[in-house]
């Protein structure tokens, strides 16, 4: 499935790309757990893999924190960003890298905290999968007994999202899924989609 899914985007027109990411980040940004968000965490977008640079510019203009990872060993750690932060260096995968001299993010302290969470492939169960290395799936397990009051949506596009996606115990679930097509929001505490 991942290579499938690796294929499937690497096959797409960079303007299709960043026509669709834009709006997915109108929809991202339309959802109750949004409105409610003082910071955002947002992943740095790699080549062929749905851009975010809309959805960090309007959690900006929306008042919102935003933090981006950086790979800390076997970890990520969610760095704050600065408002002047561009061009940044790319590292051998082409995503690109935070300042190391940016703050960490304290989750313990951040009030709302909403994940913009990527991945290969999603389905409608909360099911999300990643590129194997387990580093949101660990950083998801800390963070939530850090902070309750933390909401991960993944945002993806409408053909990431597949009848069902392999997953195990340590795998951590989502509380919704927002393509550009549709709003996916999960029941909180049993995976199942939230009734209409």
């Amino acid at each position: 499935m991942r290579t499938q899914m690796k294929l499937l985007l690497a096959g797409l027109a960079e303007e299709d790309l960043r026509d669709r990411s834009r709006r997915v980040a109108e929809r991202f940004a339309a959802t109750e757990a949004w409105a409610a968000a003082d910071t955002v965490l947002c992943f740095l977008s790699m080549p062929h893999e749905i851009r975010t640079g809309t959805l960090i510019a309007t959690a900006r203009a929306a008042g919102k924190q935003v933090a981006v990872p950086r790979i800390v060993g076997d970890d990520i750690r969610f760095l704050v960003m600065p408002d002047q932060a561009r061009g940044l260096e790319r590292d051998r995968w082409g995503i690109p890298v935070p300042g190391s001299d940016w703050p960490v993010l304290d989750l313990a302290s951040s009030h709302r905290m909403l994940v913009a969470a990527p991945g290969l492939a999603f389905d409608r169960e909360g099911n999300r999968l990643g590129r194997g290395k387990g580093y949101y799936d660990r950083f998801l397990l800390r963070a939530r007994a850090e902070n309750p009051r933390i909401t991960t949506i993944a945002v993806c596009l409408s053909e990431q999202l597949v009848p069902a996606v392999p997953h195990e115990e340590s795998d951590q679930p989502l509380d919704g899924i927002v393509t550009e097509n549709e709003t996916i929001m999960m029941e909180k505490g049993n995976g199942a989609p939230a009734r209409p």
